[in-house]
């Protein structure tokens, strides 16, 4: 397990494909990590259009980062409000990617239960509160598998509606706005911790990352993740 917490897109961004790398390519360990997007971000889905999506004057004027992500699915914004996990590993959660993304709901599920939070899973990706959507999970496979979800805390619907052209608002919501409360951060860490050890049948170890990994994360950030090459590439 690895806690990044409060980070830059870049750098977040950057570390969940150097994980995913060291995995797949020098025997890397399966990891969980953890992390909040501080400045706010624009994580834009790997076939998404930026012009389709984005409206780049507010995300300008509001100080928020785009940054494309290497995984499908739509561009959605995140700030600390918003805590991510990625579940690294050198073998599918699943006998598929649909259900890799139950294997990976359900511990969320748990976790929030944990919390005092009921939550229910609409496949093939979503976890609702109140039938509305507070997760969405997403993967990628290259050498190793990155699947990572987004858990919405809370949530500025003004900020929403200026910067994403395509926002389901109505669809969308935050625990804070379904519950009136939000779990704490290392709370709700430590439970997602606890689901995935009950649902995988293992135990996690603090750890950090290897060197190789950081040299791997500075290059990606020098060569792609802050570059107008990759982020605007559609």
């Amino acid at each position: 397990m690895i806690d990044t917490d409060l980070n830059h897109p870049y750098y977040v961004t950057a570390a969940d494909e150097a994980l995913t790398i060291s995995c797949g390519e020098y025997s890397g360990e399966n990891t969980l990590h953890f992390y909040r997007r501080n400045p706010p971000a624009i994580s834009i889905g790997y076939f998404r259009k930026v012009d389709e999506d984005i409206d780049l004057q507010a995300c300008e004027k509001l100080g928020i980062t785009i940054v494309r992500r290497t995984s499908g699915g739509g561009s959605i914004y995140t700030d600390p409000d918003q805590l991510i996990f990625s579940v690294i590993t050198n073998r599918p959660l699943g006998y598929d990617v649909e259900h890799s993304f139950q294997v990976v709901c359900i511990a969320l599920i748990k976790a929030l239960k944990m919390c005092g939070i009921h939550a229910t899973f609409k496949p093939p990706n979503d976890v609702l509160v109140n039938d509305k959507k507070v997760s969405g999970a997403a993967q990628v496979k290259k050498k190793a598998y990155l699947t990572h979800a987004t858990i919405i805390l809370d949530l500025d619907n003004k900020i929403i509606e200026r910067v994403l052209k395509n926002a389901k608002l109505g669809y969308t919501s935050s625990i804070q706005k379904e519950c009136g409360f939000t779990p704490e951060i290392s709370d709700l860490k430590r439970a997602l911790q606890n689901a995935f050890q009950e649902q995988l049948g293992i135990k996690f170890e603090n750890g950090k990352f290897s060197e190789t990994e950081k040299k791997c994360i500075q290059e990606l950030i020098e060569n792609k993740y802050s570059t107008d090459a990759w982020n605007f590439k559609r």
